[in-house]
C-alpha cells in the first residue's frame, strides 16, 4: 500500500506542475497575441475615424484637423455622428494605449502588465479583444526566454500546489479515519 500511495503522490506531483507549467508559459505567447490584436483594431478603428471625417469634410466643409475640435464642429450638423465619433476616437486611444503599455514592458513583466491592464477596462473596449482572442487562440509550446522563465516558475508553483493538495488530503483522512477508530467499540467495551 505504500508504494502505490508514494507512487500517486508523485504522479499527481507531477500532472499538476506540468500543467501549471504549460498554462503559466502561455502567458508571454498569449500577451505577444494581444498587443498585436490590440494594435490591429486600434488602427483599423483609426482608419474608420478618419473616413467619417472625410466624409463629413466633404458635406459640411469642416476644417478642424483637431479631433476635439473636429467634432465641436460636427456637432451642429449631425450631434449623434459626433458623439459616436467621440466614442471611436475614445475607443482607439484606450487600445493604442494599451498596447504601448504591453510594448514598452521589459519582456518578462509583458504578461503581468497585460492582466493588469485589462482589470482597468471601464466600458469593455479590452474585454471584446480579449475575448477574440481567447475564442481564436492555439496552445503554444515557446522556448523562448520569457515563457521558459514562466514555465519555471510554473512548475514551482505546481509542485507547491500539489504538495499542499496532498497534505491537506492526507490531514483530512487522517482525521476521519482516526474518527472513526474512535467510535468504534473496542473488545473490552464489548
Amino acid at each position: 500500500m505504500g508504494f502505490f500511495r508514494r507512487w500517486l503522490s508523485s504522479s499527481i506531483t507531477i500532472a499538476a506542475a506540468l500543467a501549471v507549467a504549460i498554462l503559466a508559459m502561455q502567458g508571454p505567447a498569449l500577451t505577444r497575441e494581444y498587443a498585436a490584436a490590440l494594435l490591429q483594431v486600434a488602427q483599423d478603428s483609426r482608419r474608420d475615424v478618419e473616413q467619417r471625417k472625410a466624409s463629413a469634410r466633404q458635406f459640411y466643409g469642416i476644417t478642424a484637423e483637431d479631433d476635439g475640435q473636429f467634432i465641436q464642429a460636427l456637432k451642429p450638423f449631425e450631434p449623434s455622428n459626433a458623439e459616436t465619433l467621440a466614442l471611436s476616437l475614445e475607443r482607439t486611444e484606450v487600445l493604442r494605449k494599451a498596447y504601448e503599455r504591453i510594448a514598452n514592458s521589459p519582456p518578462l513583466e509583458r504578461p503581468i502588465v497585460a492582466a493588469w491592464d485589462t482589470v482597468d477596462d471601464g466600458r469593455g473596449y479590452k474585454a471584446a479583444v480579449w475575448r477574440t482572442l481567447l475564442d481564436t487562440y492555439e496552445v503554444q509550446v515557446n522556448f523562448g526566454r520569457a515563457s521558459t522563465a514562466y514555465a519555471l516558475a510554473g512548475l514551482l508553483l505546481g509542485t507547491l500546489a500539489a504538495q499542499l493538495l496532498l497534505s491537506l488530503s492526507s490531514g483530512v483522512i487522517a482525521l476521519v479515519t482516526g474518527r472513526r477508530r474512535s467510535m468504534r467499540p473496542s473488545a473490552a467495551t464489548r
